[in-house]
């Protein structure tokens, strides 16, 4: 048990099973269970995008809260209560039909997964650099796809077995032994003291104006990923249904997405060995083309094609950019995954806003048009700057 301790594992798997509640299923399953929210719930397509808006507006809110706490028992402790917030709030969707406290739990849900996002991450990213792992994060991101996953084989069994309200209860019952798994494994006391290299007044000189455009360019790179994916990962089950009439396609469909997204993280972290720039160009055109392909055809071929490339992008770009990220900034990683996160989670607002709006009488093709146009943005945006040469991608 010390010897996987000491190489990082543990704390990679607990990490792994706090993001696949607070992500995985704590966001995410809402867009499994919202065509049957939408069908038997009485909720229309405005009130489906406000209430994903107000989750991720309490994400962002989660996020900045937590960019400045430090490694230690606070730290920990915080985690711990907002972990358990998370399975809360996933139950208690199914305590109540008053849209209005659906509102208020989602946002408390968007908090909790935002607040745990930014300090499990701080965690485990910790950890990994003081024992020089630092490819195990990939591993670490994979728990939101498994989470996905999980939540898109046990939503409709659960529904079919104990109703709409019963399927949240058993969604937050059933995280329990993860919540618990996470605890343990991030317990303070087991983990290694980080100590930050010291970074040379040369070096910084060297690469300082560089670094500082290839930062920013990064962030806004991440806002429009966060803007994209969140409009394809929240309707394609709705989409899906929308557009095929076949509830078994619709929940295969999102299945596939979050196996992808389970397996893609530690492929692309591997992958970028060369460079995370020319992988990150990658795959968000691979995700606009996801993204764009459930709106263009009804073929479940397509359809599973789409839910491929967007599942297996997702959390790719994610690990891709927050590492990259860390070793742009020179800030501590906290403080660096609070700042992107926050400007994912701006577009990730926007997003559903914008996409329950267009919806509308018009369904939600228009919307995973725009989704798909954002993330080619974001490629053409990193590209230019990489084929311009005027870096060439930070290596690791």
């Amino acid at each position: 048990m010390e010897k996987l301790y000491k190489n990082g594992l543990l704390q990679t798997f607990g990490g792994a099973c706090g993001l696949s509640i607070v992500m995985g299923v704590g966001r995410f399953a809402y867009t499994a269970m919202l065509p049957s929210m939408m069908q038997k719930g009485g909720v229309d397509a405005a009130v489906a995008g406000n209430m994903a808006a107000l989750n991720l507006v309490g994400y962002l809110l989660g996020v900045l809260a937590m960019r400045r706490e430090k490694p230690g028992r606070r730290r920990y402790g915080l985690y711990a209560a907002f972990l358990v917030l998370s399975v809360a709030t996933t139950a208690g969707m199914g305590l109540t039909h008053a849209v209005q406290a659906w509102h208020a739990i989602r946002f408390l849900s968007g908090f909790a997964s935002g607040a745990c996002f930014v300090l499990c991450s701080a965690i485990v990213l910790d950890t990994l650099m003081a024992l020089q792992r630092p490819a195990l994060a990939g591993f670490l991101y994979s728990g939101v796809g498994v989470g996905i996953a999980l939540g898109g084989m046990l939503a409709q069994p659960l529904e079919n077995g104990i109703g709409l309200d019963g399927a949240w209860i058993g969604l937050g019952v059933l995280c329990l032994p993860l919540c618990l798994a996470s605890l343990v494994c991030l317990r303070p006391g087991v983990n290694p003291t980080l100590r930050p290299a010291a970074r040379g007044a040369q070096t910084d000189r060297e690469r300082g104006r560089g670094q500082r455009r290839d930062y920013f360019l990064l962030l806004a790179s991440y806002f429009l990923e966060g803007f994209g994916y969140i409009i394809g990962t929240t309707f394609l089950v709705s989409l899906v249904r929308e557009t095929t009439h076949s509830v078994s396609l619709a929940n295969v469909s999102w299945i596939i997405t979050g196996c992808a997204a389970a397996c893609s993280a530690p492929l692309w972290r591997h992958a970028a060995r060369g460079s995370y720039l020319s992988m990150l160009v990658l795959a968000f055109v691979l995700q606009g083309v996801g993204t764009l392909l459930p709106a263009l055809s009804a073929a479940p071929g397509v359809i599973a094609l789409g839910g491929l490339l967007l599942g297996g992008t997702f959390m790719g770009i994610t690990v891709l950019s927050l590492q990259y990220g860390v070793a742009l900034s020179g800030k501590p990683s906290a403080h660096t995954v609070a700042v992107m996160t926050a400007l994912y989670g701006v577009g990730q607002i926007i997003g559903p806003y914008l996409a329950g709006i267009s919806a509308q009488g018009r369904g939600f093709g228009p919307a995973f048009i725009l989704s798909s146009a954002a993330l080619f943005s974001a490629a053409l945006l990193l590209g230019v700057n990489r084929v311009c040469g005027r870096r060439g991608g930070w290596r690791d």
